[in-house]
């Protein structure tokens, strides 16, 4: 396992920054994605630095970096306020759950992820594995981790590359691609990653022209790292846009710039009182019978049952073609069941459906010998009134129903 442990400084002056220690800190989850170079990582670092230094009595951070920025930031950041970075490099899924262990029980502050790589890691591990069902698991497997990170007592970053979201849309009878947002490069297309953070961040860079007397140069001035929150589930920082510029030396404290502007939504976190936790080994297994078959299965299975018991019931006294016939069927309809179209009648709840089963059942009955079936319209819907007038009243007598 490729690690990185970075000590930090025993010497060196460090800022006087007023430090609350409360008894519990509830943690955050950050979600940071963006272009490469737009300061997704350095966010992070600051962000991170102010939580150890301000709340956590500068208590270790660990990061899975299989992208290898993070050791840039440690003399610049992490030894200037003597906070120990640990430095782990290995690019798979699995060692990053290792990782998460390690982090909670060496007592660090926080955890932070290059999900990128390691998301192109599982995939095509998965696809090596299992070519025909590995979309299945990989679902399953990274719902594992999102619990994991968001259980985890540790502050916790995520930090990924951007990608479109698009989906199909039909304009003038043709199908187009359209972009219809942004998310991040893991957890897939339809179920990015930046759902679940309690905090998303889009990074972007700018770049102000440096101006000399009057004259602007477009391509030599200072770089600033625009950040957008477009999401903050404690709605302290929603839509807000925050714009950090570049910095060539970083002096103790300086984090202050990063964590005046976020530290709204760690306020607000810590407002809620409680860590809420995902039950990872939830099952609905005691809804599944030994069979395989579910409660939700079984009355659907039930529900198709009854809904093609009437239709053959309308087949066989109903069934004409002719314009005669359609103008019965759509009376009978409306007598039994209040609706006219067959698709209006299977849109009704079960108990609706298996009354007027009921009631074609009994009228079935009526047309056995020695009685037969009515010789006019006004027959049929006399019969059928008599039918329904029984069953309500509970006079009707019910065949059972095999299934």
């Amino acid at each position: 396992m490729a690690t990185v442990i970075a000590q930090p400084l025993v010497e060196g002056k460090i800022a006087q920054l007023p430090r609350k220690q409360p008894t519990k800190i509830i943690p955050t989850k950050l979600g940071l994605m963006g272009e490469q170079g737009t300061g997704k990582t350095a966010t992070s670092g600051l962000y991170l630095a102010a939580l150890s230094v301000l709340h956590h009595d500068r208590a270790p951070i660990c990061v899975t970096d299989p992208e290898l920025g993070w050791q840039f930031l440690n003399p610049v950041i992490f030894q200037q306020e003597k906070i120990q970075l640990i430095q782990r490099t290995v690019p798979t899924f699995k060692a990053m759950l290792r990782d998460i262990d390690f982090a909670e029980r060496e007592g660090c502050s926080a955890y932070a992820v290059e999900l990128g790589k390691i998301w192109i890691e599982i995939v095509k591990t998965l696809q090596k594995k299992d070519p025909s069902g590995w979309g299945m698991q990989l679902r399953s497997m990274w719902d594992d981790f999102v619990a994991r990170f968001l259980n985890s007592p540790l502050h916790c970053v995520v930090l990924g590359r951007i990608q479109d979201i698009v989906e199909d849309i039909e304009h003038n009878g043709d199908i187009k691609t359209v972009k219809v947002g942004e998310g991040m490069k893991a957890g897939g297309q339809k179920n990015n990653f930046g759902y679940e953070p309690h905090l998303v961040l889009r990074m972007t860079l700018e770049i102000r022209p440096r101006v000399k007397k009057g004259k602007r140069f477009e391509d030599e001035g200072r770089y600033v790292h625009r950040c957008q929150a477009t999401k903050d589930r404690t709605w302290a920082l929603n839509g807000k846009t925050f714009r950090w510029p570049d910095r060539a030396v970083y002096r103790p404290g300086d984090f202050k710039y990063v964590w005046e502007s976020l530290a709204p939504h760690f306020n607000a976190v810590q407002r809620t009182m409680d860590i809420v936790k995902i039950d990872r080994h939830a099952s609905s297994e005691d809804l599944i019978e030994d069979n395989g078959n579910s409660e939700y299965f079984e009355a659907r299975d039930h529900r198709n049952a009854v809904q093609g018991e009437i239709k053959a019931y309308f087949d066989q006294w109903f069934g004409g073609r002719g314009k005669d016939d359609n103008a019965i069927r759509l009376a009978v309809a409306d007598v039994i069941f209040g609706v006219k179209s067959p698709d209006a009648r299977d849109r009704l709840k079960i108990d609706k459906l298996e009354r007027g089963l009921r009631i074609l059942q009994a009228f079935e009955q009526t047309c056995a010998p020695p009685l037969k079936f009515p010789d006019t319209p006004e027959g049929v819907f006399e019969r059928l009134k008599e039918c329904i007038t029984e069953y309500d009243r509970g006079e009707a007598e019910l065949q059972e129903m095999p299934f």
